[in-house]
């Protein structure tokens, strides 16, 4: 029966992720030395501010869903790595009142990160974390005419976590920054870079089962436009 149910909420998330963009994600205390866990994790970035040669008239909106593994090195860092897919639009304003909505069309995504715990009370159970993560996302086309693009993240975080119950809400500051080379498919490439690099997040866990093996994580952003992010984690 609980392996059924772990499976049906493993199926919904993995819906819910196609729709969805990578989190921060869960506080490091997640794991102990030694044990694994398995997540379908995804996001949707709702258009990003970018800029080209100065121009900051550019947005993107990405959507993106991951299988994740991650590994406890010891009880307080923990390894992460992810493959999964994306989809995304670039939003040219330049010319006002004539918004110019361009796919980036499907393609593979990857990630990898590294998170710890920095100091862990144990009288109050507060938690304060570091993380940083490298996401790179693909979408490439053989055949002449597609559009092609590459996109690049690199992540650092820190956040503040306590436990209570079975609920561990978190919140946070994050860094991040995105280059993303478009290839329009006539051999005109423009490199695009993140407008605003610095913005909050806030999240929860929300632990299931007897011994709290099943995980929902839930998260949301606010970098110069909304990111809202879901994960459901089961560890072992």
């Amino acid at each position: 029966m609980k392996k059924t149910t772990v499976l049906l909420l493993m199926i919904f998330f993995f819906c819910l992720s196609l729709a969805q963009a990578a989190p921060v994600g869960s506080p490091a205390g997640l794991l102990k030395k030694g044990q694994w866990d398995f997540a379908l994790e995804g996001g949707y970035i709702s258009r990003r501010p970018m800029e080209t040669s100065g121009n900051p008239n550019y947005e993107v909106s990405i959507t993106h869903g991951y299988h994740s593994r991650s590994y406890g090195l010891t009880d307080r860092l923990m390894l992460t790595g992810k493959a999964g897919g994306i989809y995304g639009y670039l939003y040219d304003e330049t010319t006002p009142g004539a918004e110019t909505k361009t796919s980036l069309s499907g393609g593979l995504g990857l990630g990898l990160q590294l998170k710890g715990i920095i100091f862990k009370r144990k009288d109050t159970g507060l938690e304060w974390d570091g993380s940083g993560q490298f996401l790179y996302m693909r979408s490439h086309h053989k055949k002449s005419g597609k559009a092609n693009a590459d996109w690049y993240e690199w992540q650092a975080s820190t956040s503040l976590a306590k436990e209570i119950g079975r609920f561990k809400p978190y919140a946070g500051v994050k860094f991040s920054t995105v280059n993303l080379d478009h290839d329009d498919g006539k051999g005109n490439t423009t490199s695009y870079d993140e407008d605003e690099n610095v913005g909050p997040f806030v999240g929860a866990d929300i632990y299931f089962g007897r011994d709290r093996d099943v995980v929902i994580n839930l998260e949301a952003g606010f970098l110069m436009g909304s990111e809202y992010y879901g994960g459901l984690r089961y560890r072992f």
